[in-house]
């Protein structure tokens, strides 16, 4: 008797990528600020990563952002379908337990038996969260509050755009600018009365500055006191 071959592996396809929408990338976005504040990326790669959070459409092109932070994470990151298939580090999968100090939890999650409980932890027992949507934004940190824009956002970057109109601050500077109206308007007090000094002292030679300056804020992506893109 000849033994029968070995049946082929089973083929199992590969799960397609998620699609995401404006609230993950809000969120994303939200997250590298957090990364920022920490000081953990500097501020030309939180705007280069946020650019690729804003243009991303699916989970595969999202996650390399964060491929190389530690937590918080997006949320949409986290979800079981989008993490790795391995289990952790020490060897075997181990079940699912509560978090480390809640008390009167009897042992390891089980199959429920109908009727009654086999140890799992349910809604509404003590010590853990009622069902129901939470308020803020889950799996990181605390919640942050939302950026709004009433002026829309910037494309690419998706910053919110400033109250100051760019060709208007342009345009104070062209004409006005030896005393530094411009930046007045854009918030930059203390550009605006330098220009105003320096126009005073060099007996109005030095407002070339200010013309200069108009030309910039019209040709380049300038910003307020706040760091928020002009409008155009």
């Amino acid at each position: 008797m000849t033994e029968p071959e070995p049946s082929p592996p089973e083929h199992r396809p590969e799960r397609p990528p998620m699609r995401i929408g404006h609230a993950e990338r809000e969120e994303s976005a939200q997250v590298l600020a957090e990364h920022f504040s920490h000081g953990r990326i500097d501020g030309a790669e939180y705007e280069e990563r946020v650019t690729l959070v804003w243009a991303a459409r699916t989970t595969v092109d999202l996650g390399p952002v964060f491929a190389d932070l530690p937590g918080p994470h997006p949320a949409v990151l986290l979800r079981p379908e989008n993490s790795p298939a391995t289990p952790p580090t020490g060897g075997a999968m181990t079940p699912y337990g509560p978090p480390a100090g809640l008390a009167g939890y009897p042992g390891p999650v089980g199959p429920p038996a109908w009727g009654g409980h086999t140890g799992a932890p349910t809604y509404g027992a003590a010590g853990l969260p009622a069902p129901g949507y939470s308020s803020g934004l889950p799996a990181y940190g605390h919640p942050q509050p939302f950026d709004p824009a009433p002026y829309g956002r910037e494309p690419g970057t998706g910053a919110p755009y400033s109250d100051k109109s760019k060709v208007t601050a342009g345009v104070l500077q062209l004409f006005l600018g030896g005393a530094g109206i411009g930046r007045f308007y854009t918030g930059h007090t203390a550009i605006a009365v330098a220009q105003l000094i320096v126009t005073l002292v060099t007996f109005g030679l030095g407002a070339v500055w200010g013309f200069v300056d108009g030309i910039v804020i019209l040709a380049s992506r300038s910003t307020d006191d706040r760091g928020r893109p002009l409008r155009p």
